[in-house]
Parts: C-alpha cells; structure tokens; sequence
C-alpha cells in the first residue's frame, strides 16, 4: 500500500470570531496546493481514495486534489481524522479501506507524529510545513514501525 500524508495548505490565521474547525486555505494556499498536485501526480497517477479531517481547511485541500484528477477519487471527510488524531486512529481507518494508493489530508503535529510512528521507533523530528507531501509505504497491512518514508516533498519546491 502507498500513503500519501499531506499538510492542509495555507489557512486564515486564528481569529476569536472564527471557530478553529472553520478556518478557510486563503489564496495562496489554494496556488500552493494547486502547485504540489503537479509532484503528488508524478509519483502517483492512480490515487484511489482522498481521505480528509473534517476541517475545513483540510477538506478544501482535499476537493483541491480531487479535482485535479477529475474527480475520478473517492473523497471521503473523516471526522477521526480531525485535528490531535492518534496514529492508532489513523491505522484504523485505513485499514477499513481497501485501496492501495490512498492520501490523507490532516494537520500538525499529527502528521509529523504519523510520520514518526509508521516508519520507526517514534523518535522522529520532522518540520511539516502547510502542502507538504509524504509517501510511505507499506509491503503488507498498515502498522506501526512497518513503512518506509519512500519520499518527502515539501512545499517549498512548489513556489
């Protein structure tokens, strides 16, 4: 299987008159991920399944991707995937989908921490910065310390 972890774009900034879950990506977060669709389909031209945090930041970065292949992906809003999602969380829903080339679309430091516990002991330190993609793979089911971090595009290449 192949997991695609991907950073919400750019979004407003925190505001007292705006719920966190409804933040939107502003426009140039919206170029930014539209940009990084261009990497995320060089390494994978046949995404089955788009999974999304109910965010609205992260589900408008999903509809983004979506689009740029033709809505020919399944796009689903996970509301266990929202913002301080677990690993074990995230390996749950997974593994109730049998698609091989999935993406998932959260927040940090969730992703850092996904990052970290499927691909080692834990001990991993990464900076995730908002559009960056990860891949990992997975040579049978999804678990902890069973993926390798295969590639890291970080979203500074899509400027």
């Amino acid at each position: 299987m192949n997991l695609f972890l991907i950073r919400h774009s750019i979004a407003e900034n925190p505001s007292p008159s705006k719920s966190d879950l409804n933040r939107e990506l502003t426009l140039e977060g919206k170029n930014l991920i539209s940009n990084g669709i261009k990497f995320l389909k060089m390494i994978t031209p046949d995404l089955e399944l788009i999974l999304s945090s109910p965010y609205i930041r992260a589900f408008q970065t999903a509809e983004i991707i979506s689009n740029s292949f033709d809505n020919k992906v399944k796009l689903i809003k996970e509301n266990n995937l929202a913002a301080g999602c677990s690993t074990s969380s995230l390996i749950e829903v997974i593994s109730s989908y049998d698609e091989q080339n999935i993406a998932v679309v959260g927040h940090q430091p969730d992703i850092s921490n996904h990052i970290s516990n499927l691909t080692s002991n834990g001990n991993i330190n990464l900076v995730f910065k908002p559009a960056t993609i990860a891949k990992i793979i997975f040579e049978s089911k999804i678990g902890y310390g069973k993926g390798i971090l295969e590639m890291l595009i970080t979203s500074e290449l899509f400027i």
